[in-house]
């Protein structure tokens, strides 16, 4: 049997479900407003791999089968509910966003040099670049095609093509700033509205089109799903100073190991401009790691990089509740604000 059934065999029941029983359900009591239509979620992921390529779906079922936290397909449900729609309608945006999410996440693994992903070796290490890239490629273009599928389609794909641009416009702007640390707060910002906040805003405002609603309450949950976007990008780069490493399910320091400059360093840059040129050094191999990772870590906390970025992260979050504000009332409507401070209060 080849690696690539070997693999689809592993995965192809396992995906369903994510890692294991016991991690899904838990997933699934987290929200139970959406138990149904998660678990539908789950099995359509694995429909719409099911005519690809042998090795382009064994790569991308290895890491979408990996589990994951869903939390842009919730949105997306959640926001239908909200609406006062048939949550079934919203499931194929829902996992849209996820197929987009995942491709991104194949994406970053090649451009980042990524040996892990969830706890398990990537897709890259497991099938190469070249795989890795084709597979979040096609990926995109499937998540394409099922939004083209929908009634929706006329509001979501437009939308979707916008944020698959801004989506590449941030991963390009942060590859342009890597390894010089001169990044200034409003690139950070950039980089973040691009990359990570774009998807929130899209899954947000797609389960509003599933709805079939139009006008204003799109635009606000579009601009609630940006605003969470921002403040979880800020809290998981303050927990890359202040996480237990095995809660964060990578090192301590990745990001500026790597030669990103995220808030909480670029605001210890403020008070301490000597790191930029320790850390240029590090980058370039002329500087121990461990020696200098513990060393800006301790600068980063001593500071206030880290309160920086959570105070932001409230900030942001205030932001989006005052949007969604604008959305009906109802059950969906506070599980979608309830799940959403619990992505920005995450513990440190």
């Amino acid at each position: 049997m080849s690696r690539e059934r070997a693999v689809l065999s592993q995965l192809d029941a396992s995906a369903v479900r994510g890692v294991s029983p016991e991690r899904a359900q838990a997933a699934l009591q987290e929200v139970p407003l959406l138990a149904d239509e998660l678990s539908s979620l789950e099995r359509e992921l694995v429909r719409a791999m099911e005519d690809a390529e042998e090795t382009l779906r064994a790569a991308a079922l290895h890491l979408v089968g990996s589990g994951g936290k869903r939390i842009r397909p919730t949105v997306t449900l959640l926001a239908c509910g909200a609406c006062d729609g048939d949550l079934r309608s919203a499931v194929p945006l829902a996992c849209a966003a996820e197929l987009t999410h995942s491709a991104t996440l194949l994406h970053d693994d090649v451009i980042d040099d990524g040996p892990m992903r969830r706890g398990r070796p990537s897709s890259r290490v497991l099938w190469g670049n070249a795989v890795s890239v084709l597979s979040g490629d096609w990926l995109l273009t499937r998540a394409l095609e099922i939004v083209a599928s929908v009634p929706a389609r006329s509001a979501a794909l437009p939308a979707l093509l916008a944020t698959m641009r801004r989506l590449v416009e941030g991963e390009v702007l942060q590859l342009s700033l890597r390894g010089s640390f001169e990044s200034t707060e409003q690139d950070y910002f950039d980089v973040v509205r691009g990359k990570t906040a774009s998807l929130f805003g899209w899954s947000a405002a797609a389960g509003a089109w599933a709805a079939e609603v139009r006008g204003e309450v799109p635009d606000a949950l579009a601009e609630f799903g940006e605003g969470i976007g921002m403040a979880y990008q800020l809290v998981d780069d303050a927990l890359d100073y202040a996480a237990e490493p095995d809660l964060l399910g990578k090192r301590l320091g990745q990001d500026f190991m790597e030669g990103k400059a995220t808030l909480p360093l670029i605001r210890a840059f403020h008070r301490e401009p000597a790191l930029r040129e320790r850390l240029s050094r590090l980058v370039e191999g002329k500087e121990d790691g461990a020696a200098v990772a513990g060393d800006v870590i301790g600068v980063v906390k001593r500071t206030g990089g880290i309160e920086a970025a959570r105070s932001l992260a409230r900030e942001h979050t205030a932001a989006a509740m005052r949007a969604l504000a604008r959305v009906p009332d109802g059950a969906h409507r506070r599980a979608i604000a309830e799940a959403a401070r619990s992505l920005t209060e995450r513990a440190f």
